[in-house]
């Protein structure tokens, strides 16, 4: 356990140290494929002081000049290799609570997403699903108060809530890539 945390601790700060802070909200536009607005790597934070596993979840749209934008989110697990992957399957696995109303969403899982590394002599697993969200309910989320995240895998279910960055994240998402 003592290894565990220590190890988590390590990550953390090396996920933190070394991140170079994007804007909040970043628009990359190719002339032949559209453009992609993004909100990337909102960590959210554990429900202790010392969370087994990190859970990021970013949010883009995409368009491509033919057909309305279409909306996105990223949810993506890192923990140290003794705690294990979470192993997210097909199906409706990513559950976000806006006000207590629950808006579902269904993604491929993550199997082909799975991957072990190494940083600094420790081990992680680390591993993302992609799931497709409504403009509707994008905008639940923009003028939420509440939102909680409940992220299911085949080896568990880690639940989180926004903190008071990831509300100035998704609410400059909102107001930028979907209003």
């Amino acid at each position: 356990m003592m290894k565990t945390s220590f190890t988590l601790i390590v990550l953390i700060g090396i996920l933190a140290g070394c991140a170079t802070k994007p804007p909040p909200v970043a628009t990359d536009i190719n002339p032949i494929t559209g453009a992609r607005t993004d909100v990337s790597d909102i960590l959210l934070p554990g429900s202790s002081s010392q969370p087994r596993e990190v859970v990021y979840l970013s949010t883009f749209r995409t368009t491509d000049y033919t057909s309305p934008p279409k909306y996105y989110f990223l949810a993506r697990y890192i923990a140290p290799a003794e705690v294990g992957f979470l192993e997210i399957p097909p199906g409706q696995t990513l559950t976000l609570f806006a006000d207590g109303q629950a808006i579902k969403l269904d993604s491929s899982g993550s199997l082909n997403t799975r991957k072990a590394f190494k940083e600094k002599d420790l081990d992680f697993v680390s591993e993302f699903a992609q799931y497709q969200v409504s403009k509707l309910d994008m905008e639940k989320l923009g003028y939420a108060r509440k939102i909680k995240v409940q992220l299911k895998g085949n080896k568990g279910i880690v639940d989180r809530d926004f903190g008071p960055e990831n509300y100035d994240s998704i609410r400059a998402f909102v107001t930028r890539a979907v209003l």
